[in-house]
């Protein structure tokens, strides 16, 4: 069966059917290439191994295995190109025999019976395919060049373009083909050493290139693991030179690898949640110009509900909530608007992914309304300014003092932490009141009409926007608010309201440890006791300070 290809490019590759369709395969509409991605024990392996052996397809499928023998012979003969191709592609040569027979005895011999597990050892039957095909092409050169009695530009073999891509993606080294061997040396001229002396990364990169090469015409390459053995910065070069000079096949790439799976811009996704008695549940990933491609990629990967946090992998919002929330896969996205903007995204994605979606964020300077708006859409709002106010939280304070071994001081050292917060907020009073006002100010703004027509109704829209301000009014109220905190010493009303990252250093001198300014020494005791074995007493403590969030399950 030959692949479909259309006006448009695309092509009809036939892949297993869901366990949602009863018809025997399903066809998907591709470009160039296709990316299957899928945790371990996902059946990435059998998929590719269904695709050679049992698709309508298999005709014009070459399997390259993820578990493969790197080792290469010292040197190697040539045989009939028919022989040598063949028993590359299927392990078996027959003089005479038909194409549609060969088929049936690639799983036997090319794979012993073992399509998913066994260990491939051809690297000897693909030099020979290769040194074959060069005597062959080299012999029918020096044969026209006899008969026209005059020499034409030699015709380049699939040697002179494993050279040419080898080269490319490994710029400081050069290949050396000779006679029946393979050698290499730095470009630099230094001593050269045998193909079987190259590290995996270089023997690997000659490998993948020489089978993807060896494909039949308009054929299908599967690529089990395409990552393995090549440095990250390597991969995405070598597989764009690869797909570059084999335009008229269609690349199907099995990976786990997320970082690879998007180098393959303009490839069809395919996310493999799981295998069962020869069924695969697998899912075409749409494109979504709203979620980062990586990023959907890694939720649909997750078997947990999804928890996205301000930050990134190093920020304190990733590593607290990992430890509070380890039934959620957490997912840091940047910031309060990137959670906001993904948590409702997925959402929108629930039919594909069947996944329970939630978003925190930091209170900042948000009113009540909001915090209740935003709860209604699955995004929590912490019931602090700043998530390092968490921190300074009573109960985890305290619980500090007794690891410390200091239970008898804690009603004082929780006294010391609450005055420094007092004082600073009195300190900076006006900048505090400033910031909320201008937040208040700058939500106003949301309300302009952008749809007025014409001079006048702009106009009159902006107008309107600005005489709903009343700045007076708003700094009256805030200042009264910031002044009640302080007069009350309402600690958690000024946790909630005041934002200050400086706090919690300096808390440290009061908890007795030293003072750096390049280190933060009380959070960083705090970060220990949360990765300790002895954590269950500061995780009830957080659990305690975060009551806003008991929708979730901890």
């Amino acid at each position: 069966m030959q692949t479909d290809i259309n006006l448009l490019g695309t092509r009809s590759l036939s892949l297993p059917s869901t366990i949602s369709n009863s018809q025997a395969s399903t066809e998907v509409q591709v470009k160039s290439s296709v990316v299957i991605v899928g945790a371990n024990g996902s059946g990435k392996t059998r998929f590719g191994a269904w695709v050679d052996l049992e698709s309508p397809q298999k005709s014009l499928v070459h399997r390259i295995g993820a578990q493969k023998s790197l080792s290469i012979p010292e040197s190697c003969s040539t045989s009939s190109i028919d022989a040598a191709e063949n028993n590359l592609r299927y392990g078996y040569y027959q003089h005479n025999i038909e194409p549609e027979q060969l088929e049936n005895y690639k799983i036997g011999h090319r794979w012993q019976s073992k399509p998913s597990t066994f260990l491939q050892s051809d690297y000897d039957k693909l030099l020979t395919y290769l040194f074959t095909e060069e005597f062959d092409k080299s012999t029918k050169y020096r044969q026209q060049s006899r008969i026209k009695g005059q020499p034409e530009i030699p015709p380049e073999t699939k040697l002179d373009i494993i050279k040419r891509i080898w080269e490319f993606v490994l710029p400081h080294r050069e290949l050396i083909i000779g006679a029946g061997k393979i050698e290499a040396r730095p470009k630099n001229g230094g001593t050269s050493y045998h193909a079987s002396e190259m590290s995996d990364g270089e023997r690997v990169i000659f490998y993948l290139i020489g089978q993807c090469l060896a494909a039949k015409e308009n054929g299908i390459l599967v690529i089990d693991e395409p990552e393995l053995h090549l440095h990250r910065a390597l991969q995405s070069s070598l597989w764009d030179a690869v797909e570059a000079e084999r335009p008229d096949c269609i690349f199907v790439y099995l990976t786990h690898d997320l970082d690879f799976a998007v180098t393959r811009v303009s490839a069809t996704k395919i996310w493999l949640k799981s295998y069962n008695s020869n069924q695969w549940d697998w899912h075409l990933i749409p494109e979504n110009e709203d979620i980062p491609e990586r990023l959907l990629l890694e939720i649909l990967g997750s078997r947990k509900p999804i928890l996205f946090v301000e930050g990134d992998r190093n920020s304190l919002e990733y590593f607290f909530f990992s430890h509070l929330f380890k039934n959620y896969t957490v997912t840091p996205c940047g910031g309060h608007e990137e959670v906001i903007h993904s948590t409702c995204s997925f959402l929108k994605l629930k039919t594909l992914h069947n996944l329970e979606c939630k978003g925190i964020i930091d209170r900042d300077f948000r009113t009540d309304e909001q915090v209740q708006y935003l709860k209604q859409r699955d995004i929590f709002c912490l019931d602090v300014s700043e998530i390092e106010n968490l921190f300074l939280s009573e109960d985890v304070l305290r619980t500090v003092a007794i690891d410390l071994n200091r239970p008898e001081d804690a009603n004082s050292l929780v006294e010391q932490t609450q005055k420094l917060v007092f004082t600073h907020m009195e300190k900076e009073k006006e900048r505090l009141v400033s910031a909320i006002v201008a937040a208040r100010i700058e939500e106003n703004f949301l309300k302009f009409n952008a749809k007025a027509v014409g001079e006048s109704e702009l106009v009159k829209a902006l107008n309107d926007m600005v005489s709903s301000i009343d700045i007076p009014s708003l700094y009256a109220e805030t200042n009264n608010l910031v002044d009640s905190i302080l007069i009350q010493q309402n600690y958690p009303a000024a946790l909630r309201l005041y934002n200050n990252k400086g706090l919690l250093p300096q808390a440290s001198s009061i908890f007795g440890f030293k003072t750096n300014k390049d280190s933060n020494e009380l959070m960083n005791y705090i970060k220990r006791l949360v990765k300790s074995k002895k954590s269950e007493r500061i995780i009830r403590a957080f659990k305690k300070s975060v009551s806003e969030l008991a929708d979730l399950t901890f």
